[in-house]
C-alpha cells in the first residue's frame, strides 16, 4: 500500500540485501533477512506470486513420493516444514484427506502400503487424528462412488495439507513488509549495476510509469524461478549448472462433471502417482511433470 514511497526508498538507500523474484521463496528470504536486522528490499517485474507461486498443486506435501524412493530423511524434513508452516499459518494451510485406492494388480499393496503410510505419519510428524487409517474394499467404494470396483481391494485415507499458495505467499510478503523490508511489485530488472567487477545493484524500470531506477545493495539474491537463468544471460555469468525446466499440467472440469467425494490419489499403469482434488464448483486433476523445450522465458 505504500508503493511510492518504496519506489523513493529503492532509489534514495543502500540496502544489505536486494532480492530479485516475489514468489514464495523471494517473500520468504524477505521476511527472513528482514527479521534479522538487514536493510531489505524485493522487487518483482509482475505481481507479487504472479509465477510457479500462485499455479501450485495448492498442496503442501509431506513427501510420499520420497518415502517410495526411500529418502526417509527428506521426508523428515518436508514433514517437519510441513507442521511449522501449519502451526504458524492454520488459516491457510488445513488438513486435507487423502484417499488412496489400493488394487490388485498394482501398487505395493495392503500391508506393505498400511507400513510405509505409519512410516509417513512417524516420520512427518503427522496430528494423531490425521494419521492413516487403513480401509476394506467396501469403505473404500462408500468413500468414492465412482471408484472403478472391479479390482479395488481396499485403500487409505491419510493427511496431505492443502493451501492457498497466492494468499500465503502475499501474507509472508506483508509480514516482512512490516519487519522493514521495502517491497515493490511491477519493478523490473534489466541490468546490473557493478563496482570493481562485483555486482553492486540493479538497473530496474517501472513497468508502469517505464521510470528508470537505480537500486544500490551490497548483496543481490537472485530468486527468479524459472527465470533463474535468463538474470544469469544478463550478466553473462550463465556457464556451468543450469536450471532443467519441466512443466506440470493439471486439467480442471466442471464439479458436475467429476463428482469426487474428496481428494484422491493413486497409481497409474505407467508408474505415476495422479491426484483428483475436488475444490468448489471445480475438480482439478494432475499432474504431469515433463521437460519444458518451448520458447525461452522473457525475464
Amino acid at each position: 500500500m505504500n508503493r511510492e514511497k518504496n519506489i523513493l526508498d529503492l532509489a534514495n538507500h543502500t540496502f544489505d540485501l536486494l532480492i530479485i523474484g516475489g514468489g514464495i521463496t523471494g517473500a520468504g528470504i524477505a521476511l527472513d533477512a528482514a527479521s534479522r536486522g538487514l536493510k531489505t528490499a524485493l522487487v518483482e517485474k509482475d505481481d507479487f506470486a504472479s509465477g510457479t507461486s500462485s499455479r501450485s498443486t495448492k498442496l503442501i506435501h509431506g513427501g510420499l513420493r520420497y518415502l517410495k524412493q526411500l529418502e526417509f530423511a527428506l521426508v523428515k524434513e518436508v514433514g517437519s516444514e510441513r507442521a511449522i508452516v501449519h502451526k504458524l499459518a492454520p488459516h491457510l494451510v488445513v488438513p486435507e484427506k487423502m484417499l488412496l485406492p489400493l488394487y490388485e494388480q498394482r501398487g505395493l499393496g495392503y500391508w506393505l502400503t498400511s507400513i510405509g503410510l505409519k512410516i509417513y505419519d512417524w516420520l512427518a510428524g503427522v496430528k494423531p487424528e490425521d494419521q492413516r487409517k487403513m480401509l476394506t474394499r467396501q469403505q473404500t467404494l462408500n468413500h468414492e462412488p465412482l471408484l472403478k470396483s472391479d479390482d479395488v481391494r481396499g485403500g487409505a485415507v491419510y493427511a496431505e495439507y492443502r493451501t492457498d499458495d497466492a494468499r500465503l505467499t502475499i501474507e509472508i510478503m506483508k509480514l516482512a513488509s512490516t519487519k522493514g523490508a521495502c517491497v515493490c511489485n511491477y519493478m523490473q530488472v534489466d541490468d546490473f549495476i557493478y563496482e570493481q567487477n562485483k555486482i553492486c545493484g540493479v538497473k530496474a524500470s517501472n513497468s508502469i510509469t517505464k521510470e528508470l531506477l537505480l537500486i544500490k545493495a551490497t548483496m543481490v539474491v537472485n530468486a527468479t524461478g524459472p527465470w533463474v537463468d535468463n538474470l544469469r544471460w544478463i550478466n553473462n555469468s550463465r556457464y556451468g549448472k543450469s536450471l532443467h525446466l519441466t512443466k506440470g499440467v493439471h486439467i480442471v472440469v466442471p464439479f458436475h462433471r467429476l463428482p469426487v467425494h474428496q481428494a484422491i490419489y493413486f497409481d497409474v499403469p505407467d508408474g505415476r502417482m495422479i491426484f483428483a482434488i475436488p475444490r468448489g464448483r471445480i475438480t482439478y486433476i494432475g499432474t504431469t511433470d515433463t521437460d519444458y523445450k518451448g520458447i525461452k522465458i522473457k525475464c
